[in-house]
């Protein structure tokens, strides 16, 4: 898997102009290619309107049988907030010490696996958070689940199995064959138009700002 990237820095990130395009919310269509997760407490099935084009093209190009499984989209500012409350909170349970002690630490580690309010690529409409079916609607082992967070969620992780990185590999390979970017901390996490997609690609604009 080879991606352009610049790292995680958010300096960088923040340094990309955004100069919005005002393109429109549009619903992801749910069908034969593509599965919506209905019962996600975070799901807002909608993306900006070239964004989910290009979904339905990753789509259309899966093996035959096989589907896409949408977890999240869009996020309002409501919905990141309490995210970010909650991974705060799933963070404290498992690094008690460190939030105490190294609470900046604590905080910029928090903030690799969700961004706080106004930060997230899934405010602007602009990233989707998915995995593949097989023709039997099981999900394809990645190696962990959504909530997981560490360096065996991370697209590239060696902790996973030979078969678990193939499966990744694919998912990777079919989003930025047609204009996505994976942040490569989570392996389900990929993104079109916005700052970090620019960043990613070293280009100082991008389209696709967030939506409040």
């Amino acid at each position: 898997m080879q991606q352009i990237t610049i790292g995680f820095s958010k300096e960088e990130i923040k340094k990309v102009e955004v100069e919005e395009n005002n393109e429109p919310l549009v619903p992801i269509p749910e069908g034969e290619k593509i599965k919506l997760l209905h019962e996600h407490t975070y799901l807002s099935p909608v993306l900006r309107k070239t964004a989910c084009e290009l979904l339905v093209k990753v789509a259309h190009n899966l093996p035959e049988g096989y589907k896409l499984l949408i977890v999240t989209a869009y996020r309002p500012i409501s919905m990141q907030k309490e995210m970010w409350r909650n991974r705060l909170w799933q963070m404290a349970k498992a690094h008690p010490f460190q939030m105490i002690f190294q609470y900046w630490k604590w905080k910029k580690v928090a903030s690799q696996y969700t961004a706080p309010p106004g930060g997230s690529s899934h405010q602007c409409g602009a990233a989707v958070d998915l995995t593949i079916l097989d023709e039997n609607d099981n999900r394809l082992d990645m190696g962990t689940s959504f909530t997981e967070f560490g360096k065996k969620v991370h697209t590239d992780s060696d902790l996973v199995s030979d078969e678990q990185k193939k499966n990744r590999k694919m998912l990777f390979n079919l989003m930025t064959e047609v204009g996505f970017v994976n942040y490569s901390l989570e392996w389900w996490h990929y993104s079109y138009g916005d700052r970090m997609w620019a960043a990613y690609r070293r280009e100082k604009k991008c389209f696709y700002g967030p939506i409040y």
